[in-house]
């Protein structure tokens, strides 16, 4: 992994040299800010993953570098995630056209987090590996450095457009008391989308993806004296006893791909429809004192359907949308079985032994107003999300369904000719509809309490508030500068949860 400074070298000649873009007079920069900040663009961001509707992403050409720093504090938390983070983070973020009708844009971060308070999990991307995390009962604060660049290309021709897209982003964490554990990942995307204009402003598209994804961890002791056990979990508190012992060493192998395509007039501006599928499977193999390699424990397959639907209207000065989603997200996690035979280890049997159904659906209603000094935009919305998640060999489950409704807004305003200020409040209320489980408690007492103490969060009613502010300026012969502060706050339990963030930055 490369260290801070020839990344930030890095941005620099991203920036600077490759995704170059013309300083703008100062008259345009609210026209600028209202363009690149798109709430439209945000709230249909789904169509945008086909990385042949980039030729229509921006009406201009934009680059913005930004530090940014925040502080998280929760009260009321999952333990396997943390009791909140702090660090700071640098980004680059550029798109540009030419006049031949080329589109190319690029991104590049690095972010230093402090995570903490994290129990129960030894491992990065939870979502994506649980319910196959290492474990153990001590715990502690991690120290986490993110990499992350990508960038695409794409043009448009007389009835054919297409692009191409590659990402990578890699972690390395780290904690420097017993347990130490170390953790690192790559996560490498590659795109590549075709449209196809087949009658008037009816167009058709289809995209493409491979994922291939590593992460590679271990938990070792200094100390000889009163060393915990660390546990291969297998969810709900079982644990795969061949494999737990006092030091762990494991690897995440992942292989994925997406196909899908869109149905949409205007270049998604009047209407689209899009759908697509996405299949993965996470091979987690462990390094044990009775194999020379690592051996698979568990096959963690990823079925992902997703359809989404979009509609506008402008009448004016006004423009009204309405936007329907549907996704199906079943992860099955096969698990491994071995002969317990300290001269000979055998693979006996590979079977099905965890499920997990997340389905999730989502209705917003859009409305924006457009004046040439101020813009106001509201998206209201609704979701319900039902979530079934069992284990056999033995059975341990829980089931629960969830209401969340709320509003997100943005109000847009020219100060002077060189100004620009946004302020984005936002809300949500999510409401348990029925929520059960069948979790089994024959297990260790510290364990019962964190499975416990994981379901009542999950299944715990919670309202989300907070806004941000951000201001722009343009002075003279130098480029736009922005400021900006976040707040949120999360009521769960009786309990709160603050995050607060600033950024500063130029805009070119």
């Amino acid at each position: 992994m490369f260290n801070i400074k020839k990344f930030l070298l890095l941005c620099t000649v991203f920036i600077g040299a490759v995704m170059s873009s013309q300083v703008l007079d100062s008259t345009q920069i609210f026209k600028k800010t209202v363009n690149q900040y798109s709430e439209e663009r945000f709230l249909t961001q789904n169509y945008y993953y086909n990385p042949a509707n980039r030729s229509d992403y921006s009406s201009l050409s934009f680059s913005e570098l930004k530090i940014s720093y925040h502080n998280e504090k929760k009260n009321a938390y999952r333990q396997q995630l943390g009791s909140g983070e702090n660090g700071f983070s640098i980004n680059a973020d550029s798109y540009k056209k030419t006049k031949k009708n080329n589109f190319l844009w690029g991104n590049a971060s690095y972010n230093n987090i402090n995570l903490k308070n994290i129990k129960w999990n030894e491992d990065l991307d939870y979502e994506r590996v649980a319910p196959y995390i290492l474990s153990d009962s001590v715990g502690g604060n991690k120290k986490l450095e993110i990499y992350q660049f990508g960038g695409g290309y794409g043009k448009q021709l007389n009835k054919f457009s297409y692009g191409i897209e590659a990402n990578y982003t890699a972690q390395l964490a780290s904690r420097d008391r017993d347990p130490r554990s170390k953790n690192t990942t790559s996560d490498l995307i590659l795109k590549a989308g075709l449209n196809y204009d087949i009658y008037k402003k009816l167009q058709i598209g289809v995209f493409g993806e491979l994922n291939l994804y590593t992460q590679t961890g271990s938990v070792n002791f200094v100390s000889t004296v009163s060393k915990p056990l660390i546990y291969q979990m297998v969810g709900f508190g079982y644990s795969n006893n061949f494999f737990s012992s006092e030091s762990a060493s494991v690897i995440f192998e992942e292989i994925g791909y997406k196909f899908g395509g869109h149905l949409s007039n205007n270049k998604g501006k009047d209407f689209y429809i899009r759908g697509s599928f996405k299949n993965s499977s996470n091979v987690k193999g462990i390094q044990t004192k009775l194999s020379n390699g690592h051996l698979d424990a568990s096959d963690l397959e990823n079925n992902l359907y997703d359809v989404e639907g979009a509609k506008f209207f402008n009448f004016g000065k006004h423009r009204t949308g309405l936007l329907l989603s549907y996704s199906s997200n079943i992860h099955t996690g096969y698990e491994f079985g071995y002969t317990n035979n300290t001269e000979f280890i055998q693979k006996l049997y590979k079977r099905a032994a965890y499920k997990r159904e997340n389905y999730n659906s989502i209705a917003k209603l859009f409305y924006q107003l457009n004046n040439n000094h101020f813009v106001m935009t509201l998206i209201p919305f609704i979701n319900y999300n039902e979530i079934i998640d069992r284990r056999i060999y033995p059975f341990s489950g829980q089931k629960y369904d969830a209401f969340t409704f709320g509003i997100d807004a943005n109000f847009q305003k020219e100060l002077a000719k060189n100004q620009a200020i946004s302020f984005k409040p936002q809300f949500s209320h999510r409401k348990i509809n029925n929520a059960i489980n069948a979790l089994d408690t024959n297990l260790r007492s510290s364990i019962v309490d964190w499975i416990m103490q994981d379901y009542s969060f999950l299944t715990s009613n919670s309202t989300t508030y907070g806004a941000s502010l951000r201001y722009d300026i343009k002075l003279q012969k130098l480029p736009t500068f922005f400021v900006s502060g976040q707040w949120m706050g999360q009521t769960i339990q009786e309990k709160n949860n603050n995050f607060v963030g600033a950024s500063v930055g130029i805009t070119f």
